[in-house]
């Protein structure tokens, strides 16, 4: 649901109460007649923005739980990003990466885009890092770095181009995610290969939906629809724009 500030206390469409205070962050949706008389409306707004955030998560650790099990199975997911719904599986594993190739209908030739926790988790996929403001050009958009020389990834991922593009995403869910599940994920637009890319959970093809292991119930009702940037990187430090 989105929620519009209006004031501190606020009649919203008759059966529940809009609070907006300088105690908390967000506001937050009650039952009016859940308040015991004499109860401090600031102590209720504490209490309940608490259960809010509480609930918010549990449903969030309990997808990460449930999407490592399936990652570490050989499964695929389907998952939000910090741009579309994508596709992954656990990119260092052949069998896997296979399984995202088929759903998608896609060429071996064209490569995926791989996700990791940090630019720490990074290094250790490549054999070089070369000295450049990852995290500055990441904070402007999302952006995905291709590097020279992988290592440890899927022979499907880096058999035709012998690069590799890595992105930290801006999403929570998918940083903890693969810190959970302890190695870089793959990435790739939830489509059947020369489809569109859906920009929203609904115009994912049902075959799609239907061939991955699970789909994460988490961030469905999210909108967008620009893909990452891409910079290939050179170990001199130089780098070009792709997209």
């Amino acid at each position: 649901i989105s929620l519009i500030i209006l004031s501190d206390l606020t009649v919203f469409n008759g059966k529940a109460i809009l609070l907006n205070s300088s105690e908390i962050d967000n506001p937050v949706l009650f039952n009016p007649k859940s308040i015991p008389k004499h109860f401090p409306i600031s102590t209720f707004i504490q209490l309940n923005y608490y259960n809010f955030i509480n609930k918010i998560t549990i449903k969030l650790e309990n997808e990460i739980s449930k999407a490592s099990e399936t990652l570490r199975k050989d499964g695929t997911i389907l998952y939000p990003t910090d741009t579309i719904w994508g596709i992954g599986c656990d990119a260092t594993s052949n069998n896997a990466v296979l399984k995202v190739y088929k759903i998608k209908k896609r060429d071996l030739n064209k490569p995926l885009i791989c996700l990791a926790s940090s630019y720490e988790m990074i290094s250790e996929y490549v054999d070089f890092m070369p000295n450049f403001d990852f995290t500055g050009l990441s904070k402007e958009r999302p952006t995905t770095f291709i590097f020279d020389s992988p290592k440890g990834i899927s022979n499907y991922i880096t058999k035709y181009s012998k690069s590799i593009g890595f992105r930290v995403p801006n999403n929570d869910f998918c940083k903890k995610l693969i810190s959970e599940f302890g190695k870089p994920i793959v990435s790739t637009s939830a489509n059947l290969s020369e489809d569109k890319a859906p920009s929203i959970f609904e115009e994912i093809n049902i075959a799609i939906k239907e061939s991955v292991d699970y789909i994460v119930d988490y961030q469905k009702d999210k909108n967008d629809s620009l893909p990452s940037r891409l910079i290939k990187l050179d170990n001199d430090g130089s780098f070009e724009i792709i997209r």
